[in-house]
């Protein structure tokens, strides 16, 4: 965690010059998804009786669609985290200098390199477990037996993505590896992830009140047929913003996670199979 913390803070110019490109558009993205929803659901909600048949699915629809667009931007914004700690971790680890006069133009390949195999990690996590839902839905004792398997699972996964992308090996040997050290450092792993989803919530709970006051006084302005066209217009625009300021922010803190993950599967590996990842990163050009 401190290894994280540290890089961090000794680089964040680069960092977040770099999430300006890949996370910026997506939380501006999120912000319009988020009022969307948020306002669709406040105004079904304070006029619920006066929604007739037509109004309730028009109703769904909106807001099925802007939840589902939430959803898709926390995955991909998931998928370009992972893949700007990846990346930068590795620069850092190659070059002499560190990420002193590193340009997103510089890191783009290895960038895309790391974003496809986040992708296709995370797909596959994706679907295992919906697939597992699926099956224990036939048998209840399954269901029950299912939650405590996930959360057990879902640890030592953390680091299937982050091996992928780091390890020239196919898809199955990083999955693998990811459980074989992942298991071997459960405890250590589990507490990182724990301390730090915490810090994020703290976070994230922070910058969500300006955006939850400026959301909760566009729905109110939205039933006052006297309200101020001034005041609707600037609550929507400042909600707009801070919704923008929240996802943002929220993910430039979120990047200690996989930071910390990278870390902790450097240290698993010297730990467990006593060599290091150097080779791995010196050999990019090598990777598919």
């Amino acid at each position: 965690m401190t290894a994280a913390i540290d890089f961090l803070r000794g680089n964040w110019p680069v960092m977040f010059r770099t999430a300006i490109y890949m996370l910026l558009p997506l939380s501006i993205v999120q912000s319009v998804a988020m009022n969307s929803f948020f306002g669709d659901y406040m105004g079904f909600t304070l006029n619920f009786d006066s929604y007739e048949m037509n109004s309730e699915t028009e109703f769904i629809i909106r807001i099925v669609s802007s939840y589902g667009i939430l959803i898709l931007c926390f995955l991909l914004g998931s998928i370009l985290l992972q893949s700007l700690a990846f990346t930068m971790l590795q620069e850092y680890n190659e070059r002499e200098d560190g990420l002193e006069n590193v340009t997103f133009g510089m890191i783009w390949p290895r960038m895309w390199h790391n974003t496809k195999r986040v992708m296709k990690s995370t797909l596959v996590m994706v679907g295992a477990t919906i697939v597992l839902i699926a099956l224990s839905l036939i048998n209840p004792l399954a269901l029950i037996l299912l939650i405590p398997g996930l959360v057990a699972l879902s640890i030592p996964m953390l680091m299937f993505p982050c091996i992928y992308s780091f390890e020239n090996i196919n898809m199955k040997k990083a999955a693998s590896k990811a459980l074989r050290l992942g298991f071997g450092t459960w405890a250590g792993l589990f507490v990182i992830n724990m301390v730090f989803g915490f810090v994020m919530n703290i976070v994230s709970q922070a910058l969500a009140l300006p955006w939850g006051i400026c959301a909760a006084l566009v729905a109110i302005f939205g039933e006052t047929e006297d309200a101020p066209q001034w005041a609707e217009i600037t609550v929507h625009v400042l909600a707009f913003l801070f919704g923008v300021i929240m996802m943002f922010a929220t993910y430039l803190t979120s990047t200690l996670q996989p930071l910390s993950t990278a870390y902790h599967y450097a240290h698993a590996t010297e730990r467990k199979d006593s060599v290091t990842i150097d080779s791995d990163i010196e050999n990019f050009e090598n990777l598919e």
